[in-house]
């Protein structure tokens, strides 16, 4: 192996993890201008760009979350994930050890670090289970920072 050998194999996780940034950039270009489409087709929007329809699907599950993390900070959130699969079996994970989510993250933080844009951030904040959990027990009389949250729940799409 020569130094040239050393220095691509060196650069290969650096591009993989560009090309992940850029698809969670695309993603939530998707997700802001959302209006009417279901999951399904903002899933397919997502997956066009990817071309990795679990990834589409990770990518929809999480940066709403993101969002509602980031935005609605007096809750105290769980960081575990609870990812339930077509044949029942689920799978748990702490959202703190997933490289995808930790990069949603980063993303997200750079972007509120800019101008931001109220609809499309709502866009996105409708598209979260824990978001509407929250405003319901807002609606229900509950004080902001009495609220907790329970692991985040996904589905996992069929294989």
């Amino acid at each position: 192996m020569g130094i040239f050998d050393l220095f691509r194999k060196m650069q290969q996780p650096q591009t993989q993890e560009n090309e992940l940034i850029q698809s969670i950039r695309h993603a939530i270009e998707i997700m802001e201008h959302a209006d009417s489409e279901s999951p399904e087709e903002i899933i397919e929007k997502i997956a066009q760009y990817t071309k990795d329809e679990r990834l589409a699907w990770e990518l929809y599950c999480l940066i709403p979350s993101v969002y509602c993390r980031m935005i609605v900070k007096e809750v105290q959130y769980s960081n575990e994930m609870i990812m339930i699969f077509p044949d029942d079996t689920q799978q748990q994970s702490l959202l703190s050890n997933n490289q995808v989510y930790k990069l949603i993250q980063n993303v997200v933080a750079d972007k509120f670090s800019g101008e931001i844009d109220n609809k499309k951030i709502q866009n996105i904040l409708f598209q979260s289970s824990e978001f509407n959990a929250i405003n319901n027990a807002l609606n229900d009389g509950s004080a902001l920072e009495n609220l907790m949250t329970g692991p985040l729940v996904v589905f996992a799409p069929d294989a």
